[in-house]
């Protein structure tokens, strides 16, 4: 009878044992998170002076007055075959005249423009150009009947000068950032003979 408690003391520590004292390891996939260095590139702006050439007008200076004066012009009058009057007679006209100095450094032509009056010989309005050098001056006119109302206009040349300006560009610069990324470990438990046995075979 004392025999027969310790055997099944024994079966008891054993079934105990087997089923609730983990001896028996393991593994299992885990998802962990864990930091990362990422390199990224970014545009970034930066500034630079850029040269560059301009065509820009050359400089003068004008001034605008009438003049008067007198043309000489050649009157006949003819009644039937006979000659009253032939004769040179002096005719008072005014002149519109535009004064223009080439105050820059290079030589150059500008063009001046009547408007607004009838020049002689019946043309609506009147073109002339002028070659100037440095320092050099001259006058443009325009003889006209009568004037009133007038403008003109003075076009100069052209001459290259070279400019600088500041223009923004943009250039990748490499970075980097810490980013958090997953990843899958493995890890280990221990578990009972009975729980592998049911489980893990």
């Amino acid at each position: 009878m004392k025999r027969t408690g310790i055997i099944i003391a024994i079966i008891a520590a054993i079934a105990l044992i087997v089923c609730l004292v983990p001896l028996k390891e393991v593994p299992y996939t885990v998802m962990v998170d864990y930091e990362d260095t990422e390199t990224y590139y970014e545009n970034e702006p930066y500034e630079v002076t850029e040269t560059y050439t301009e065509d820009v007008p050359l400089s003068f200076e004008v001034n605008g007055y009438i003049k008067e004066d007198t043309i000489e012009e050649h009157q006949q009058i003819t009644i039937g075959d006979i000659v009253i009057q032939d004769e040179i007679v002096e005719v008072p006209i005014e002149i519109a005249c535009v004064e223009v100095e080439n105050t820059d450094k290079v030589s150059g032509e500008f063009i001046i423009s009547f408007y607004g009056i009838e020049p002689m010989f019946g043309e609506p309005s009147l073109t002339r150009t002028l070659h100037l050098d440095p320092g050099e001056q001259e006058t443009a006119e325009c003889p006209a009947e009568s004037i009133e109302d007038w403008d003109y206009e003075v076009t100069p040349d052209t001459k290259p000068v070279e400019q600088e300006r500041t223009v923004t560009k943009y250039q990748q610069v490499e970075k980097q950032r810490t980013v958090t990324k997953q990843r899958l470990e493995i890890h280990y438990e221990k578990v009972t003979l009975l729980d592998y046995l049911l489980h893990y075979q």
